[in-house]
């Protein structure tokens, strides 16, 4: 006669532990190595073009319909003192120029002269793709 016990089968229960470690392990990764681009700060509306491609926020000057200029929290003969200083620091070498699309050439013309004065060698107007 036998006397032990039935041999039970354990059955094994899958742990979300595991699984869950890795979730926010990429969520703190995603979040660690995400770059926030500040918010263009005047609303523009860019002349159209063929092609196009959008603007990184941190290197772009926007002219506004009125002709004021916003270089990330700079305004005015600000913005283009901040492009002088951030050139002479050898921060940027490219600016890129959103002006909204109602702008006087002439306006355009003047801040190439001023970007020009200030240091910069090389710039690009952006313009809004399917023009």
């Amino acid at each position: 006669m036998d006397f032990d016990p039935p041999h039970r089968t354990s059955r094994r229960v899958d742990s979300m532990v595991p699984m869950i470690n890795v979730v926010f392990l990429l969520m703190i990764f995603f979040l660690m190595s995400t770059t926030l681009s500040p918010e263009v700060t005047a609303l523009v509306e860019p002349p159209a073009s063929a092609a196009g491609e959008t603007a990184p926020a941190d290197r772009s000057l926007v002219v506004s319909a009125d002709g004021s200029l916003a270089w990330g929290a700079a305004r005015g003969e600000e913005a283009l003192a901040a492009i002088a200083a951030a050139v002479e620091a050898g921060e940027i070498e490219l600016v890129l120029i959103q002006a909204d699309r109602t702008v006087d050439g002439a306006v355009i013309a003047r801040l190439m002269t001023q970007l020009g004065e200030a240091g910069v060698r090389d710039s690009a107007l952006v313009t809004a793709a399917g023009g």
